[in-house]
């Protein structure tokens, strides 16, 4: 059943707020409204649920174009063998730039993927093809909706990248893609 959820994210949707609206009709008529009455305010809120989803995945939608055009994808790092209380269990959101062999992360906050602190370059190692399916405690700090997590080995320590599906698989064709020769004196 996830597995269809997340290939058919609009459907369930769907279902979703038809669902919602007949608990919807048949809790407010329940307590004494009359049918068209629970009709008409159970549709009003399964609208508002509806446009609040389309406007997020919309801006999800311009917001990986826009990166996309840049060479660049919307990602959460972790370090997941630091010490406890920093980014081992936390997520950090930022914009990741791709290059053969090495990824630039600069943290980024709101919505409009503010700069937040310096930029950090990781060059890679290895990296785990296996796509890790989020757990629960993770999707407390990655509001965004079928993100996954590769762990990639760099020089100083492991790092694990959550993302779309898509902007992983762009993330391994760069960091495992033939690197330039460094220019030597």
């Amino acid at each position: 059943m996830r597995r269809w959820i997340s290939e058919h994210p609009n459907a369930f949707q769907a279902w979703v707020l038809l669902v919602v609206w007949a608990v919807g009709i048949a809790a407010l008529s329940s307590f004494g409204r009359s049918l068209g009455d629970a009709f008409f305010s159970s549709l009003f809120w399964v609208v508002v649920l509806g446009l609040s989803w389309y406007f997020t995945s919309r801006r999800l939608r311009r917001t990986a174009s826009e990166l996309e055009a840049h060479g660049q994808v919307l990602a959460y790092i972790r370090y997941p063998r630091s010490l406890p209380g920093s980014l081992s269990g936390i997520w950090n959101r930022g914009i990741a730039t791709l290059a053969p062999g090495k990824i630039e992360f600069q943290p980024a906050v709101y919505d409009t993927l503010e700069p937040s602190g310096r930029a950090t370059t990781f060059t890679v190692l290895a990296a785990t093809q296996e796509l890790r399916q989020l757990g629960r405690e993770d999707s407390k700090y990655i509001g965004e909706p079928g993100f996954r997590s590769i762990t990639l080995t760099t020089e100083k320590a492991d790092v694990e990248v959550a993302a779309t599906p898509a902007s992983l698989q762009k993330i391994l064709d760069a960091v495992i893609a033939p690197r330039e020769p460094e220019a030597t004196d």
